[in-house]
């Protein structure tokens, strides 16, 4: 039901935030598809019409900024942390499972969510197997390895993919409904 990356990730994103929470960004800012969504492009539907902050963090020479992080973390009020994996339109390296295990162990009271599109099939272990909270990826590119024409996932904790199966769907239907019925 979902047709694209960005598709789940912006029913992810509706799914988890609420008005007053704030978003965090700690690659630097996502990929342009996002900019409406997120309101960083004005958007009468974006995230920001809704009451939901974002703030970003940059890497530091392709590395997390773990002090900043923290220090922001620390002050509350971010609900959701986004690691955009693929370097999509920038120059800097893709971040590694190593690298998102190191983020995890030190923000563990926030939803940590993987954009991990273009990064299926990389390595030896997926983003929630190093405890990742949410991923989310797209079937046209790697996982799909050109075949499928559209289509994206969420994988991950079942309170939260619940969550997003009743944004995708209606409140109280959730993954109980979709288009083929069952069949």
């Amino acid at each position: 039901q979902f047709i694209s990356g960005t598709h789940a990730l912006t029913v992810a994103l509706f799914a988890f935030l609420r008005p007053g929470d704030t978003l965090l960004s700690i690659c630097g800012k996502p990929y342009d598809t996002l900019d409406s969504v997120i309101g960083i492009k004005e958007n009468p539907s974006s995230l920001k019409s809704f009451g939901v902050k974002y703030e970003q963090i940059d890497l530091i020479e392709n590395r997390f900024d773990v002090e900043k992080i923290k220090e922001r973390v620390a002050k509350g009020n971010v609900k959701l942390i986004e690691i955009q994996r693929s370097r999509g339109y920038s120059l800097r390296k893709s971040i590694t499972i190593e690298q998102v295990e190191e983020i995890i162990k030190v923000n563990q009271d926030v939803i940590i969510m993987i954009d991990n599109c273009y990064c299926e099939f990389v390595g030896k272990k997926e983003p929630t197997e190093v405890g990742a909270d949410i991923i989310v990826g797209s079937l046209i590119k790697n996982l799909g390895g050109g075949i499928a024409p559209n289509g994206a996932y969420l994988a991950g904790r079942a309170d939260l993919i619940e969550l997003a199966a009743q944004r995708l769907t209606s409140p109280g239907q959730g993954k109980e409904v979709g288009p083929t019925l069952g069949m």
